[in-house]
């Protein structure tokens, strides 16, 4: 389902041949956002719009230095270009209207995708289950699973990737415990801090509830939107009350 952006973006390779696969893994990543799986074909969307990006750019730029560097040499009152430098020239031509085109391509794929994602997100509610402000680094957070009739608690834990220049913020969450709804006969609430109560995990933990009545695919849509909405809520970035 993911692309090799280098072999498809070789100069010297069949360029046709390359359209080819492109739109043939387009066709895969717009079908599964079509059934409402959004992950991972948003993020391979959204990475290779990057990555093309800069393609472009930087081959942009190795043209201009071509053409302001190879000047070419006079013999007999005649410019003769380099055969070398026009083929490199004419090679970097057919890379760059690829990638213009394949950026166009794409970008319907992460505009179809958005629409689907905003969606989701404007349908999902994530509350606190508590009057006040306490550490919000980690915690509980219960999520209904409306594909398998579940509500599905899960222990949050915010961390930080050092492993690039900016650090970036992501939580890990683990399931804890599988509750199936039709057990359920009390409130959201009274079921989490009961949830709390009986656990020694943590001590006057921070607790969200998730509620959405979509059906979406779970682990493909669902829990990866509210993950990111989660992220937003403890950061402080979306209210918590």
């Amino acid at each position: 389902m993911n692309l090799d952006i280098t072999k498809i973006t070789s100069c010297g390779s069949d360029w046709e041949t390359n359209r080819y696969t492109f739109l043939q893994t387009l066709k895969s990543w717009r079908s599964e956002i079509h059934r409402n799986k959004l992950y991972p074909a948003v993020e391979y969307a959204d990475h290779l719009q990057l990555r093309f990006n800069d393609i472009l750019t930087e081959n942009i730029e190795s043209k201009s230095w071509l053409e302001n560097e190879v000047k070419g040499t006079f013999v007999d009152n005649k410019l003769v270009i380099l055969e070398k430098a026009h083929q490199i020239s004419s090679q970097l031509d057919k890379l760059i209207d690829f990638v213009k085109w394949a950026l166009k391509e794409n970008q319907e794929i992460v505009n179809e995708a958005k629409i689907v994602k905003q969606f989701v997100q404007e349908n999902i509610e994530i509350k606190a289950c508590c009057n006040k402000d306490k550490y919000r680094g980690k915690g509980y957070i219960l999520i209904p699973d409306n594909k398998l009739s579940v509500y599905k608690i899960y222990l949050y834990d915010l961390s930080i990737n050092w492993s690039i220049n900016d650090p970036v913020e992501y939580l890990e969450m683990t399931l804890l415990r599988s509750i199936p709804v039709e057990m359920v006969n009390q409130s959201l609430e009274e079921l989490m801090n009961e949830f709390v109560i009986n656990s020694s995990t943590l001590f006057d933990p921070m607790i969200y509830i998730c509620k959405t009545e979509l059906d979406f695919p779970f682990k493909e849509t669902m829990f990866p939107v509210i993950k990111e909405k989660l992220l937003s809520s403890v950061n402080g970035i979306e209210p918590y009350l």
